[in-house]
């Protein structure tokens, strides 16, 4: 059952009233003109003290008695077949319990990290010694490890049954030659990014303890719900058997879904030692074998006029996910580009598969496309924002153009041309844009338990990956309640709570605080039917507020927590559901940001010293979260920009760089001055109008950068990261 009603959407200075289907279980969404008490506010993080002092317990932090120490052996070679694997002097070492193969003679190791076989040792150093004297007979083969070899005719295939090559679908269908060919002034570019690995600071792993039939695994996961199916399957136990537990995750981003093959190793070693067994991987295994971002290769085509109108783009996409796929960039995003034609393709190398990535396909497709934008831009003599304001389609992005502009001082910024700064340090702005499209998914519940004593719960399966999910249900359920933020225990990570989401693509908060507002609505009900009894009023002129019962607007001597003790000795349970998404304002959210960079035209060394980020995620639950979100987000994306690249031996397909010394992350001293600022908008897609915030901060900083580096040594790197070698090479007219 359903019913109508009226509530205003949209953002400061475009609001509008529109009427919103929603369903009969479900709260009203707030609209725009809703005056919350915390929600909205700047709230520390609820789990922030436990982190600082150390008691925030991760994975790599259990240790159940009895527990083994699990370790890897992986291929040293980039593809080869595998004759025979001897692990006898392994099983005599003194102190290890239990040996896997997880490769079989007669089998291949597809790329250098490729997993064949786990030990489990009383200790980690045993445990290391013992992969030392598993002797594994290999017939070395030639390996590809870069889109242009796994392409060329003839060059060795990484699977028998089928081509490195794997054609992608074409999207846009229009005749963008024709009309292309029919503009003034036409611009051709291609764009390169290279691999990026996920490098979370907790790497992969779990601790799995088998007893009888049932399993416990304490994972580091984005989606524990999965992860229970995973080891169900691994242990051919019942999933009603398995409980997963994912307390705290240092990290993610998208790597993190599945049990992974470590876990499947964990499973085999714990049935066999008949004891809990830990499987962490270390820093080359997370590396090679951690999940990676694609490579791009982006030709582009475009034609355009002096007046800033597009004709056409067309443009041709080819990358590596390794020995798997998801090579694609995300195109055109939001703009008018005319005639739109793009054509994709796979090409599948010796090296570890990619896996989602915090945005997959935008970093990458919008470094190409916000790139080529400015080609455009700089043809037609026009100033890049306002020629993306002459293409853009979306009111939000137009309105956050301007924002921006006024509080990165634009117009003074982009004076900066190569030359102008006295001295070798050069200093240049760029912009670019971002767009996401998720506003959470539905069939996920949330329990809210109040006691006797005042204590307030709040319950659900799914985990916290460090986006501050605590925290936005905290203040969800405190709205409601009446009380602060602090006083909500959140517990999470539990496959024994309510079913929740997998963190990917920007869904678990959005999935969950609607749920967790419906149940703290709930029991606001409940306690307050309760109070109406006890001052003899109707239910209807009560509320909660500050911590006390307020009749009529007026605070009554009942305080929250002598109202829970009416409760006796039982406990308010109830359960609040993710109802469906509405035809609300927007389906999409909106983010713009710009850069300020130094360059050294001596050393060719590249600083960001500024961005500031628009961002648009519906409606902000907590400032504070939105501004860290957004803040980690802007690094990573410096990061990716400036920094990270996997390199492979050409030959070897050996990774040279599977660590932190040589594999540069930013530090820092290389994050500039992040200014996040939230772009409200009321969108009325839920009940709370939140949408989706952990991909879009990373998605438009590269292509920013980029285009500051350009503006301020007037040439342009076309291929991330954007390295000294790269810059200088530019400068002397040379391809990088």
């Amino acid at each position: 059952m359903s019913r109508k009603i009226k509530t205003k959407v949209g953002f400061a200075g475009k609001v509008e009233e529109i009427e919103v289907t929603v369903a009969d279980s479900d709260p009203d969404p707030w609209g725009a003109e809703a005056k919350l008490a915390v929600v909205g506010t700047r709230v520390p993080r609820v789990d922030g003290p436990i982190k600082v002092t150390g008691k925030a317990k991760y994975t790599y932090d259990v240790a159940p008695k009895g527990m083994l120490h699990g370790a890897i052996l992986r291929s040293p070679h980039g593809a080869a077949g595998v004759n025979s694997i001897d692990t006898s002097a392994a099983e005599k070492l003194e102190g290890v319990v239990a040996v896997h193969a997880a490769k079989r003679a007669g089998g291949r190791v597809l790329f250098h990290g490729d997993e064949v076989a786990g030990v489990a040792a009383e200790t980690e150093e045993i445990a290391q010694e013992a992969l030392t004297l598993i002797k594994v007979d290999y017939e070395v083969k030639p390996c590809v490890t870069t889109v242009e070899a796994a392409s060329k005719e003839g060059a060795p295939r990484v699977f028998d049954n089928r081509p490195n090559v794997q054609p992608g679908r074409g999207r846009g269908g229009a005749d963008a030659d024709g009309a292309i060919e029919k503009a003034p002034l036409i611009v051709e570019a291609t764009y390169t990014t290279e691999v990026q690995t996920h490098s979370s600071l907790e790497t992969h792993g779990c601790v799995v303890q088998i007893d009888g039939d049932s399993l416990t695994a304490w994972a580091s996961t984005q989606a524990t719900f999965g992860c229970r199916q995973g080891f169900a399957g691994a242990a051919k136990i019942d999933q009603g058997n398995v409980r997963v537990i994912s307390e705290h995750v240092g990290g993610g981003f998208g790597s993190k879904f599945d049990i992974g093959v470590e876990g499947r190793i964990a499973v085999e070693l714990a049935r066999k030692a008949g004891k809990p067994v830990k499987v962490m991987l270390d820093r080359k295994g997370e590396h090679v074998h951690g999940g990676n971002r694609p490579s791009s290769i982006q030709a582009f085509k475009g034609g355009v006029d002096k007046e800033g109108k597009i004709f056409g783009i067309k443009v041709a996409t080819s990358g590596t996910g390794g020995v798997g796929g998801g090579a694609g960039s995300a195109h055109p995003g939001f703009y008018t580009v005319g005639a739109w034609e793009k054509s994709e393709t796979n090409v599948i190398t010796n090296a570890g598969e990619a896996r989602a990535f915090r945005a997959p396909g935008h970093p990458q497709g919008f470094f190409g496309m916000e790139s080529f934008l400015d080609e455009l831009a700089e043809k037609a003599g026009i100033d890049p924002l306002e020629f993306r304001k002459k293409n853009c389609r979306s009111k939000v992005h137009l309105a956050e153009f301007d924002l921006a502009a006024e509080k990165f001082g634009w117009k003074e910024r982009r004076k900066a041309k190569s030359g102008s700064d006295a001295g070798p340090k050069k200093r240049g702005a760029g912009m670019a844009s971002s767009v996401w499209y998720n506003a959470g998914g539905t069939g996920f519940k949330v329990d809210v338990v109040v006691s006797p004593d005042g204590t307030v719960e709040v319950h659900n399966g799914a985990q916290d990956i460090g986006t501050g999910t605590r925290t936005v249900l905290a203040v969800l359920v405190a709205e409601e309640l009446g009380l602060k933020p602090d006083q909500i225990v959140v517990k999470l990570g539990d496959t024994n709570f309510p079913p929740g989401p997998g963190s990917g693509g920007s869904t678990t908060a959005a999935s969950l605080g609607p749920a967790a507002r419906a149940a703290g609505l709930k029991a606001k009900k409940a306690l307050l039917d309760r109070a109406a009894k006890v001052l003899k009023a109707k239910p209807e002129d009560l509320d909660l507020k500050d911590g006390v019962v307020v009749k009529s607007g007026a605070a009554t001597s009942m305080t929250f927590k002598k109202l829970c003790q009416g409760l006796g000795t039982e406990t308010l349970h109830v359960t609040g559901d993710r109802e469906k998404n509405y035809a609300g304002y927007s389906e999409t959210v909106a983010g713009v940001q710009m850069a300020e960079v130094e360059v050294d035209v001596e050393t060719g060394q590249v600083r960001c010293l500024r961005v500031v980020a628009i961002q648009d995620a519906g409606r902000v639950v907590d400032r504070l979260t939105f501004e860290s979100q957004v803040s980690g987000g802007v690094i990573q994306g410096v990061s990716y920009a400036l920094f990270e690249e996997r390199r492979l031996d050409p030959n070897l397909g050996v990774m040279v760089n599977a660590d932190f010394l040589n594999y540069k992350v930013a530090g820092s001293k290389d994050c500039p001055e992040i200014i996040a600022i939230a772009f409200d908008v009321a969108n009325a897609k839920n009940n709370v109008g939140m949408m989706g915030l952990g991909e879009p901060p990373t998605i438009p900083t590269a292509g920013a950068i980029a285009n500051a580096v350009a503006n301020a040594i007037g040439a342009r790197v076309r291929s991330l990261p954007i390295t000294p070698d790269k810059v200088l090479a530019t400068l002397e007219g040379k391809k990088p």
